[in-house]
């Protein structure tokens, strides 16, 4: 068994710390910076006319119209006080039709908005943030529909106000 000056354990010692310190380095400037989950969606709360939030207790059933095509989002949920949807990029306007089982009604809401694609990173790809421009709806029980924020992006707020008349 070889056994190494004190002056050259020292030496190796400090080389394999600077390689350590170097690799933890350059390991975490290339970590994976997607984000996890990089859904954009639009959240819609539901209001009574007097501002206050409501609940819907029917079945309420939610589909979209994009690109002349339908799509259930949503299926016979029961006590929704909102929901929160990914919008079409290919187009500026979608139809989300609001089917309200027990009460064999439904109402439209017809949202507008302008697309920006979000460039993360060429490992994450790109996201699709939008901007609302405006939005409506039919009055079957709907009584209006609002824009409380328009810039729909990661950030977890109310983008629209569904108004509901007493």
């Amino acid at each position: 068994m070889t056994h190494l000056p004190f002056a050259t354990l020292k030496t190796i010692s400090l080389t394999a710390l600077v390689s350590l310190a170097l690799l933890a380095l350059f390991a975490s400037c290339g970590g994976d910076d997607c984000v996890i989950n990089n859904t954009v969606t639009a959240t819609m709360n539901f209001y009574l006319s007097d501002g206050n939030p409501c609940q819907i207790t029917d079945e309420l059933t939610v589909s979209v119209t994009r690109a002349e095509r339908d799509s259930v989002v949503l299926n016979k949920k029961t006590g929704a006080t909102g929901l929160s949807f990914p919008l079409g990029y290919a187009s500026v306007c979608d139809t989300f039709v609001f089917q309200f089982a027990h009460m064999g009604v439904s109402d439209s809401v017809f949202i507008y908005h302008d697309n920006h694609p979000y460039f993360i990173s060429l490992d994450c790809g790109t996201a699709m943030f939008h901007t609302l421009t405006t939005a409506d709806c039919t009055h079957n029980l709907m009584q209006s529909v609002q824009i409380t924020h328009p810039e729909i992006n990661y950030d977890a707020q109310e983008n629209i106000r569904i108004v509901f008349g007493n």
